[in-house]
């Protein structure tokens, strides 16, 4: 799944669809009552995504994740519907939901408040699934992760974290800074970095993108033996202030 090149793990470029009552939306810290419909047909807009020339689209069930619902039916619909590999996460807190993404063609499952809660599935899904189909994805204020929809902040290190899920055989982190996620005021570079040094991690870049000039900044620390691998960008394509053709052109050049 994880590919590589003569330098390393591939740089991959991953736009967001994030659900909620199956529609393409955007929050703002990931706050329900700030909500931003841009589509009303998220099939359509992962196919605008595959044309651009992305190889995967980033999927999240916020109303999973909020534990008011679900979009997986959605999703399994996408994932066999649009020629991208499909990355999803939201409320995927058991062996029983990662199977039902997993099995039902989705390349690689996000767990997020369930790798805080309950460690152990973690490693039980990197044994059955086997790394590279199996993400976790570690949202935090400065280095205090937070679970559940981002309500609920734990009081463990997040560097400690990393460490620790790297120990369970985890090869794929995907980091937010939840400050700045729909602000489009640039990536926490800074801790991203660090927490790909500090845990061997390979960690895919999220929150803060505002245009190609942010991805061209994470992209040059993989260029320069960084294992930042990836990066996901949402709102900023969404109101038109990035180019995914050019992003692709950017990473594939």
């Amino acid at each position: 799944m994880s590919e590589t090149t003569a330098r390393g793990p591939r740089f991959d470029l991953f736009p967001a669809i994030d659900l909620r009552r199956g529609r393409c939306v955007r929050l703002q810290k990931g706050e329900a009552e700030s909500e931003t419909v841009y589509s009303d047909d998220p099939l359509a807009m992962a196919r605008t995504f595959a044309d651009a020339g992305a190889r995967w689209v980033h999927v999240v069930d916020l109303d999973a994740a909020f534990g008011d619902g679900s979009n997986r039916a959605l999703i399994r619909e996408l994932a066999a519907a649009v020629p991208v590999r499909v990355q999803t996460g939201g409320g995927l807190r058991s062996e029983d939901d990662l199977a039902e993404v997993l099995e039902a063609g989705v390349a690689r499952a996000v767990i997020g408040t369930a790798a805080l809660e309950n460690p152990e599935l973690v490693r039980r899904a990197v044994e059955r699934w086997g790394a590279e189909r199996i993400a976790v994805g570690l949202d935090a204020r400065g280095r205090r992760p937070a679970a559940r929809g981002w309500t609920e902040e734990s009081g463990e290190d997040l560097f400690d974290v990393a460490r620790s899920l790297v120990g369970m055989g985890v090869r794929t982190l995907i980091y937010t800074d939840i400050e700045r996620d729909g602000m489009m005021q640039g990536p926490n570079l800074v801790i991203a970095s660090a927490l790909a040094g500090f845990s061997g991690a390979e960690v895919i870049v999220s929150g803060g993108i505002s245009g190609i000039e942010d991805v061209e900044e994470v992209y040059a620390e993989r260029r320069a033996g960084i294992r930042t691998v990836g990066v996901i960008m949402g709102k900023a394509i969404y109101e038109g202030r990035l180019d995914l053709i050019e992003a692709v052109r950017l990473v594939e050049g």
